[in-house]
């Protein structure tokens, strides 16, 4: 059966990973799959116009870690996503990882990716040393792929003063509530989060650098709250620091 548009793609990819297939094969298939959907141009425009037409279609944008990022589909036996990525030409994105795996479809414009590896120990959760291991250009219908946390570190951008698009399918996060930015100058690493709770996790790092009392008692009183434990292991680094 063909894939000539997203819902196309969305049941015949949960009807395939409901197989329980390994990775080498979702990735071959997903890969196969994702090409063809990508290949097809009609299927984006309405989302596009969408996106500049439709006041109450924005505002219903998930509001995710990068703000070029567009979620498009999501199972509802929570087995992936579907994303596009809107990378303007000019702007260079950070090197980044990613909580689950993706498969990776270039769909508006020709897209360069630069993939790297962790040369450190990762001990140190806000030290990175990264060496690059590829480099290639990307032109509508390839496809390319990343593994989760530190087997996904890679960076996007758009050529030729031309606005790209690309298309992301991501499996079931192994971990949830933020992603890595890496300075491969400073050889640092930094923990981003939605913007839903953004906020708090800058006022807790705040407080990690406030050696007072309160700040401490305020960070304990936090950590024995019902917050996920990507927040609660910032009160954790924070209490790390003050005690420093």
């Amino acid at each position: 059966m063909t894939i000539s548009n997203l819902d196309q793609f969305g049941e015949q990819f949960a009807s395939y990973l409901k197989q329980k297939p390994e990775w080498p094969d979702i990735l071959k298939t997903g890969s196969e799959m994702l090409s063809e959907l990508v290949l097809n141009k009609e299927w984006f425009q309405p989302i596009l116009s969408k996106l500049v037409l439709d006041e109450a279609f924005l505002k219903s944008q998930w509001q995710s870690i990068d703000p070029n990022d567009f979620q498009l589909y999501r199972n509802p036996d929570k087995l992936f996503t579907v994303h596009a990525f809107i990378w303007e030409p000019n702007v260079m994105y950070p090197i980044h990882d990613h909580g689950a795996w993706g498969i990776v479809g270039a769909h508006i414009n020709q897209i360069r990716e630069r993939k790297f590896a962790r040369v450190d120990d990762a001990k140190d959760i806000n030290h990175a040393e990264l060496k690059e291991i590829a480099d290639a250009t990307l032109s509508p219908g390839e496809i390319t792929h990343v593994r989760a946390m530190n087997d996904g570190i890679h960076q996007m951008q758009a050529l030729n003063n031309q606005t790209s698009v690309t298309i992301h399918v991501y499996g079931a996060p192994v971990r949830k509530g933020f992603i890595h930015y890496f300075d491969p100058h400073n050889n640092t690493a930094h923990r981003m989060y939605p913007p839903s709770v953004d906020k708090k996790i800058m006022a807790i790092r705040t407080l990690g650098s406030v050696p007072e009392a309160w700040a401490e008692g305020v960070l304990n009183s936090a950590l024995i709250s019902a917050d996920p434990d990507f927040i609660q292991n910032e009160c954790r680094y924070a209490l790390e620091k003050l005690r420093d």
